[in-house]
């Protein structure tokens, strides 16, 4: 009887075990798939898999982590540049430190368009221009919202597959 017992267990291990196999390969694939329409619309570099790999080294939620802390920084950026731009006298130098740290967040992980537009922002701030941080701000929003909903993807695939 034990023999039998230990034989349907094997057998259902293997079973699960491949199952598992079979889906970690395809939240891998669509993962890929993500990335590689980023980078063809040039909205991320290979900065981006760089700092997929380090998960190896800072544990299996860093990538995810590192994302959802970015897209909230991003967030509350947007909105508290919004806000500075409308008092008076505008604060270029705070709008200025919020910029200079998005740039560097964003270049760092791989977003290479945001940051773009981050530099973009901070050239402004330098000329002490309100039309062009304005504009630049809405350039901002225009890139975070198309790659928004593709790093939240990405964050609950790699969740998924960390629980696998």
């Amino acid at each position: 009887m034990e023999v039998r017992l230990w034989c349907v267990c094997y057998i259902q291990y293997q079973c699960w075990s491949q199952t598992m196999s079979v889906l970690k390969e395809a939240l891998t694939r669509s993962m890929n798939t993500i990335i590689t329409e980023l980078e063809q619309e040039g909205l991320i570099d290979n900065l981006m898999n760089m700092c997929y790999g380090l998960k190896d080294v800072n544990g299996p939620y860093y990538f995810a982590n590192l994302l959802q802390t970015l897209i909230e920084d991003t967030q509350n950026a947007i909105l508290e540049l919004g806000r500075l731009l409308e008092q008076a006298p505008i604060n270029f130098q705070d709008m200025d430190q919020i910029a200079i740290k998005l740039r560097g967040s964003t270049s760092c992980v791989g977003i290479c368009a945001l940051a773009q537009k981050w530099l973009k922002f901070r050239e402004g701030t330098q000329i002490f221009s309100k039309e062009r941080c304005l504009l630049s701000l809405n350039e901002i929003r225009y890139e975070f919202v198309r790659i928004h909903s593709r790093l939240d993807a990405i964050i609950q695939l790699e969740r998924e597959f960390v629980r696998l």
